[in-house]
């Protein structure tokens, strides 16, 4: 402030360059003078996270410190809970040597650079945060998982094709490599410098993928291409009777890493509108009505049958029912059910109205089941 005041009302060049040095001077002490202890013996910090039955601590203190934890830790474990530690997965780390934890590499980072800070209508230069803790991928992760899938060299990023899957389709195999890259890249999400990391192991995805698709066409990886490529990526063009899809390949930079300050990053999804939400079949048993010969009166079973090519060209009603409405499923009295086991379950107008799209009464329903049963 003195030096930006002096500059405002004109001073001298010599002035100012004393007035530099000056704050230059109390910079330099300042940096000398920590502005905390952290082996205060009157203050202590821990955090502690537990995952299913891992669990991870750290403090800021000592190394005596922690191992002193860690045998308070293991006493109420063993004692207390009556648990087995695993020796060869427990162990004491300083914070900058990192630890793995569900799959993540946690360490802290100390970036020794000097940047701009806005404070207010004020500009001055800090040095970055000290002892910033980060979520990395674990060294050799993306090594172990190029080579487990057989993508390829990892080291040289030269791909390969997986002979494996040169019986399936084109979209099954987009989808298939898809859903292993996605899925390595969603749970890395958090991760510092994920697209980074791991564009190395893209590359060499992406070869193998194009590789295999060459192999299988037996053509070239630039006749693949050219014959997929578009102005938003890669993409396979499924046209089918009613409706075209397309399948986009995947890549990095569609990852959309989440909010890691969110309250909502670890909430579990809420399944109960999938698990407690009334199913088709439900409703229709629910119904209480027979869907071939109309009736009300229960009990109601359920014919299920194998595959709707079993029915697709059937010459008993039953099986123009299911065909026409595309189930595996048809609810039946309990006599209706009987009847088609054995083979005598008799055509009704009723049925032959449902498979039109006609409506039908239950009154008629009755009234024609009773003379077909007749």
């Amino acid at each position: 402030m003195k030096w930006k005041t002096l500059k405002g009302k004109g001073a001298s060049k010599k002035e100012l360059q004393e007035t530099q040095r000056e704050i230059e001077g109390v910079k330099r002490q300042r940096r000398k003078t920590p502005s905390g202890d952290p082996f205060d013996r009157e203050y202590k910090r821990l955090y502690y996270c537990r995952y299913a039955d891992d669990f991870i601590v750290g403090i800021i203190g000592s190394k005596a410190d922690a191992e002193a934890a860690g045998e308070e830790m293991r006493a109420f474990l063993q004692e207390t809970l009556k648990l087995t530690i695993a020796e060869e997965k427990s162990h004491i780390r300083s914070a900058k040597e990192g630890a793995t934890f569900v799959g993540y590499w946690i360490k802290t980072y100390t970036g020794k650079r000097i940047v701009k800070v806005k404070r207010g209508s004020q500009c001055y230069t800090a040095e970055t945060m000290a002892e910033r803790l980060q979520l990395h991928i674990p060294p050799g992760k993306l090594q172990r998982f190029c080579t487990d899938k057989g993508y390829g060299n990892y080291d040289t990023a030269k791909g390969i094709q997986r002979p494996r899957f040169l019986s399936l389709s084109d979209a099954e195999i987009i989808l298939a490599f898809n859903g292993e890259l996605r899925g390595l890249a969603n749970y890395y999400a958090l991760a510092c410098n994920v697209k980074g990391e791991m564009g190395k192991l893209a590359w060499t995805w992406q070869t193998s993928l194009f590789k295999t698709l060459a192999n299988k066409h037996k053509g070239s990886i630039s006749q693949i291409t050219k014959r997929m490529k578009t102005e938003d990526g890669y993409v396979l063009t499924v046209k089918g009777n009613q409706k075209t899809r397309n399948i986009r390949v995947f890549r990095l930079k569609d990852l959309k890493p989440p909010n890691a300050t969110s309250g909502s990053l670890d909430m579990l999804p809420n399944p109960f509108p999938f698990t407690l939400s009334r199913s088709e079949l439900i409703r229709r048993l629910n119904a209480d009505q027979c869907e071939y010969c109309g009736t009300q009166e229960g009990p109601f079973e359920v014919h299920h049958i194998r595959r709707m090519k079993d029915v697709a060209r059937g010459k008993q009603l039953w099986q123009q029912v299911m065909a026409a409405r595309n189930r595996k499923t048809l609810v039946l009295c309990l006599q209706c059910h009987h009847l088609l086991h054995a083979g005598k379950l008799p055509d009704v107008e009723y049925a032959r109205k449902q498979v039109k799209g006609e409506p039908c009464t239950v009154k008629a329903v009755r009234t024609v089941r009773r003379e077909g049963d007749g």
